[in-house]
């Protein structure tokens, strides 16, 4: 009854969409080629009598109606692709079409309806319908994990065109071995990001599910993020920092698994399934203010008064302001956790709900507690104001006499400065760039800086110069200059107010002991990760190509994120394919080698080599580590 009903939801989907299809094809006929010289000139088989084909039961060990996919049109190549997971087992694959005629491949009557073989028996097959010529059906399957979802208004075209339109729906997700992740509802799909979401046709997406659910061994949590790494043809950037920062001994650093996502039978890419960066046991794990704060509180904490102080409400960036929910209790213990975030001048006024700007025009996000009151936020502002003046005075030392250690761990500052330096991050302190205090009572009464995230623009991904007040320039482009230490604060040059021109992470770089600090941390630290990523004959970055090369090589048939200049949308193109793109990545990160050459006063760095494989990440598996030696089932 289940197979049967499954094929009925099939069935019902296929027709809507034919019948769309028809309706479409009654109107005026207008190319889809947006440049003439990046696609096949003349779409002979754009056009043709099959009104829709869908291929299901793509995922046999699992109990789901969400396994099915249709078939795709490439402009570029003018002709169709079948994109299949790596549960699918090619010689059982069900296919239902709509068409004039009776669809044949290489010859072979294809039957709708009915289970084939067919589609085992090669890779590519000559299309012909009642004996038309109709082109070519290319099949390409994944090997990695897959998630299946289905929106409330059957597809993503809705979210995708505007950004405050989410969608909730079912979703099913299949680890590489054929076991179910997750087999339930979505509460919500929402867009995610800024530049990752204007400028990507592959669109982020966060996800929460209804209650706390482990996936692909990350840990239960109900809120997580599917990155599409559009804008990074390598995919591999935000991997790559995460395990320097790992490595480096970050203290909290997000897990990540790549899926080949379907949505709506629509086939979407390769994407990496990524922890949020959150306070959780499983993610930021420090004391949970805002669930404190709730505990005590008889409404939902967003429904109270949202005011500002310093500033004229709550959009507006001005110094020393700061923003808060008007709630009446709070719990006695103020200290923490906070996890805040560095957010750009012009994105303040709708990014962040609770925050403030110090004196010298940083704008901090406040995550969480996302809704924080004013005496939370009074708290925390009057720490870090405190501490950005002793960052910034002559000897270290604010006017109470305090150091500035007292206020930060110097270590997990110099971890933080050094990954931004390394990779060159555009983004660097502007945004996306973390840090966090956990109460005094479970902590050590001190910011740490991190998580790592958000590390697309990274390793000349993008080329920018910044100059900060006292004239010192960098440019991300050049491995012989540093970078991040020569940031200014957001909002320094075109914000209109007097905002400070040397960043925190530059005014600390002026300090002599940071940067022996820093010298002697990279030897120790970040030296032998980038030997291991960078050397040897299997070099650990071209063992991530690897490992998602199926799945990535899928995508670029969806998308064309590489292949030439002419694809590009931020970036260098180094290769015709993914491992020659990969391989660029990989010489642009060698240059991150050559990191010692910089001025990092009196230490004088020499290279060496290490030749250990790394296995555990704080010391567990990683998750894809997990997932190649787990083959069972783990249905919610």
């Amino acid at each position: 009854m289940r197979k049967y009903m499954k094929r009925i939801f099939i069935r019902a989907i296929t027709l809507m969409t034919a019948a769309l299809i028809v309706f479409t094809a009654a109107l005026p006929s207008v190319s889809l080629a947006a440049d003439a010289d990046t696609k096949v000139q003349e779409l002979k088989y754009r056009d043709i009598p099959v009104y829709d084909l869908e291929a299901s039961e793509l995922a046999p060990g699992t109990d789901t109606c969400l396994d099915y996919v249709r078939w795709w049109y490439s402009e570029w190549e003018d002709c169709r692709y079948l994109f299949l997971p790596s549960t699918a087992d090619r010689n059982s694959i069900m296919v239902n079409y709509i068409a004039d005629d009776v669809i044949s491949l290489g010859g072979v009557p294809l039957v709708s309806g009915e289970m084939t073989s067919l589609l085992g028996e090669a890779d590519e097959f000559d299309i012909t319908v009642g004996g038309t010529d109709c082109g070519k059906l290319k099949i390409m399957q994944s090997e990695l994990g897959c998630i299946f979802i289905t929106t409330e208004h059957m597809g993503l075209d809705r979210l995708d065109s505007n950004r405050a339109l989410p969608e909730t729906g079912l979703m099913t997700a299949i680890n590489a071995q054929g076991g179910t992740e997750y087999n339930g509802l979505i509460d919500k799909l929402s867009a995610h990001g800024n530049s990752s979401w204007d400028y990507s046709k592959k669109k982020p997406y966060n996800l929460k599910l209804p209650q706390k659910e482990d996936l692909y061994g990350m840990g239960k949590a109900k809120k997580w993020v599917l990155l599409g790494n559009y804008l990074d043809h390598s995919m591999l950037r935000n991997r790559i920092a995460a395990e320097m920062a790992d490595a480096a001994g970050m203290e909290y650093v997000p897990d990540t698994v790549f899926v080949d996502f379907y949505a709506d039978g629509s086939y979407r890419g390769t994407y990496q399934l990524s922890e949020k960066v959150q306070i959780q046991k499983n993610r930021v794990n420090i004391r949970d203010l805002e669930e404190k704060t709730e505990e005590i509180n008889e409404k939902d904490l967003e429904q109270y008064q949202y005011l500002a102080e310093g500033a004229a409400n709550t959009r507006e960036y001005m110094k020393n302001s700061y923003k808060y929910y008007d709630i009446p209790n709070d719990p006695a213990d103020i200290t923490g956790g906070y996890l805040m975030e560095f957010q750009q001048w012009n994105r303040y006024g709708t990014k962040a709900k609770s925050g403030f700007i110090t004196s010298r025009g940083q704008a901090v996000s406040i995550k969480g507690p996302e809704y924080a009151s004013k005496a939370q936020v009074e708290y925390i502002r009057s720490f870090v104001q405190d501490m950005e003046d002793a960052i910034y005075s002559e000897d270290g030392y604010n006017s109470k006499g305090k150091h500035y250690s007292e206020y930060l761990d110097v270590d997990s500052l110099i971890n933080a400065y050094l990954i931004q330096e390394i990779s060159e991050n555009v983004d660097s302190t502007y945004s996306s760039f973390y840090m966090w205090k956990d109460s005094d009572k479970k902590g050590d009464g001190r910011i740490h800086f991190g998580p790592v995230w958000d590390m697309d623009f990274t390793y000349g991904n993008f080329k920018r110069t910044v100059t900060n007040f006292d004239g010192e320039s960098g440019f991300s482009g050049n491995p012989e200059t540093l970078y991040t230490a020569c940031f200014f604060i957001s909002g320094y040059k075109d914000s209109g107010r007097d905002t400070q021109g040397i960043s925190w992470l530059g005014k600390m770089y002026k300090r002599e002991d940071f940067r022996r600090r820093a010298a002697s941390a990279y030897k120790e630290r970040f030296e032998p990760f980038l030997n291991e990523l960078l050397d040897g004959e299997e070099p650990y970055i071209r063992q991530m190509a690897e490992e998602i090369g199926s799945s990535a090589e899928m995508s670029n048939a969806r998308w064309h994120t590489y292949g030439g200049k002419d694809f590009l949308i931020f970036g260098d193109s180094s290769g015709e394919d993914f491992m020659g793109v990969s391989g660029g990545t990989e010489r642009v990160c060698g240059k991150a080698q050559e990191f010692p050459d910089k001025d990092l006063g009196p230490s004088q760095l020499r290279p060496r080599r290490c030749k250990r494989r790394r296995k555990l990440r704080h010391g567990r598996p990683c998750a894809a580590e997990k997932m190649a030696h787990k083959g069972g089932d783990r249905t919610h």
